[in-house]
């Protein structure tokens, strides 16, 4: 059986003036591995007079206490992907409350989901939605950061002044075991600038955690039961707490797991402390093999510094490495992704190795946000090139599910009708083409044709740092 605790249970809300449901439009289990979900139910949780309870797509009813989604007045999401738009159009469908979201996905272009809902948040949710909640206990709906979908008017994106380290937190149990990891966020950001990358233009420069509460937060998960600690941040290898958070994990008879890595700022005593605290395989994200790409989106690590890495993963005991490429960037020659599998090969033969290919998605915001996807054929046989010359499977990425995701990352209002209207559709290209077509739009032009509008930019504005910034790079 399969138990909760940490959340707020048993509560009367007629002792609160505002009830709010917090959406996360995925099951159960995945959502309490969300660190922006957990961060945006204990935050409202803290405002007097609010009682907030999660809601997700496998319990009908709150998690809390089963009440249905009419029974609160407000309802508040964070979204990490295009793909979670259409799951929470059904979730809302029928409520009479307000609908306000946040998250990385609509931060960089909020028109698609703005025709669906009351308002959206620009950067960080947990900085950002409280005081929208607020301001609603006042009558109000406003916050530094919220654009109004009724009448949108631009506003620069909210980070937060300081990173908030979650202590508490939701810890699921099974048999008296737990399933689910204690979050902790070392870092925010990103001093990198990948082209491609949504998280290094939106959220730049990196922000780290206080090292005190880090440790605070360490000694909590202990007490609370958890066993394991899963290091968020996507420029972890430059957060300076990073080694101590993992020591500390260490010293409490706890296991670590973190992601993706840069091998270039990779030595043998990190290894070792990874080997430590119980993590069995290390991946990076080279997304190239080839020189010239590696320029060209300004991602330099040295192939070398990756074997280098290959080589003292497998002298170190660690049972696999994983790789993550792409396909379909601009200005992409097919020699370029044989460089890829020759690197990926090179890899495979010092330690086993799973290889997972993405196809390259425009993000709004970014240098090559008006640039197309790259069509199904080229995706194809750039794949079997790949896996030719890997000589073994890859996992590479489904052409459909780029398609969607590059409409709801560089549409506009014409797409924000669109999700309205298909939401209930099947989440798949043909369905979407096909509900598109009666409404006169032409997704393939939008898709795979080189865009010359940015209308996200009227909206979403940047500090004079970041506009000096991408005034270079763009």
């Amino acid at each position: 059986m399969i138990e909760e605790r940490g959340g707020f249970y048993d509560r009367d809300p007629r002792h609160y003036d505002l009830r709010v449901a917090v959406l996360y439009p995925s099951p159960y289990l995945v959502s309490v591995n969300s660190l922006g979900h957990q961060l945006l139910y204990y935050s409202l949780n803290e405002i007097e007079g609010v009682m907030a309870e999660r809601f997700v797509l496998d319990f009908k009813g709150s998690v809390e206490s089963g009440r249905d989604l009419n029974e609160f007045d407000v309802a508040v999401a964070t979204l990490h992907f295009e793909g979670q738009y259409p799951l929470l159009l059904k979730m809302i469908e029928g409520f009479k409350g307000q609908v306000i979201v946040g998250g990385p996905a609509v931060t960089a272009n909020p028109i698609p989901i703005m025709g669906s809902v009351d308002a959206v948040g620009v950067g960080d949710s947990e900085e950002i939605i409280p005081k929208v909640i607020s301001s609603m206990t006042e009558g109000e709906l406003s916050s530094p950061g919220l654009i109004n979908s009724r009448d949108p008017s631009p506003t620069e994106l909210i980070r937060a002044k300081k990173l908030k380290v979650l202590k508490r937190q939701i810890l699921v149990t099974k048999s008296g075991k737990p399933l689910n990891p204690f979050l902790i966020e070392v870092s925010r950001g990103c001093n990198w600038a990948c082209k491609f990358c949504l998280i290094g233009w939106h959220w730049h420069p990196l922000q780290e955690a206080d090292p005190w509460e880090l440790k605070e937060a360490l000694y909590s998960a202990k007490d609370q039961g958890f066993k394991e600690v899963y290091v968020i941040g996507s420029d972890i290898m430059e957060a300076k707490s990073l080694k101590k958070v993992l020591e500390l994990v260490r010293e409490l008879d706890m296991k670590a797991s973190v992601p993706s890595l840069r091998a270039d700022l990779i030595d043998e005593d990190f290894l070792d402390l990874l080997i430590s605290v119980g993590e069995k395989r290390v991946t990076v994200a080279p997304e190239t093999g080839s020189s010239r790409m590696k320029i060209l989106i300004s991602k330099p690590i040295d192939n070398d510094d990756i074997l280098w890495l290959a080589e003292a993963v497998k002298d170190k005991g660690f049972s696999s490495m994983k790789l993550y490429f792409m396909v379909g960037l601009p200005n992409e020659r097919d020699e370029d992704v044989l460089e890829s599998a020759k690197l990926a090969s090179k890899v495979n033969e010092l330690i086993k190795t799973k290889v997972t290919v993405s196809i390259f998605v425009p993000k709004a915001g970014t240098p090559f946000e008006l640039e197309p996807l790259a069509r199904p054929e080229v995706v194809a046989r750039r794949g079997k090139i790949f896996e030719k010359e890997f000589r073994g499977k890859i996992n590479l990425m489904h052409p459909g599910r780029a398609y969607l995701q590059t409409v709801f990352s560089v549409g506009s209002w014409e797409i924000a009708n669109l999700l309205k209207r298909a939401y209930k559709r099947p989440y798949n290209k043909g369905a979407y083409q096909k509900e598109a077509k009666k409404l006169g739009i032409n997704l393939d032009s939008l898709v795979y044709e080189k865009r010359e509008e940015a209308p996200w930019r009227d909206l979403v504005l940047v500090s004079p740092s970041q506009r000096v910034r991408r005034e270079i790079n763009f």
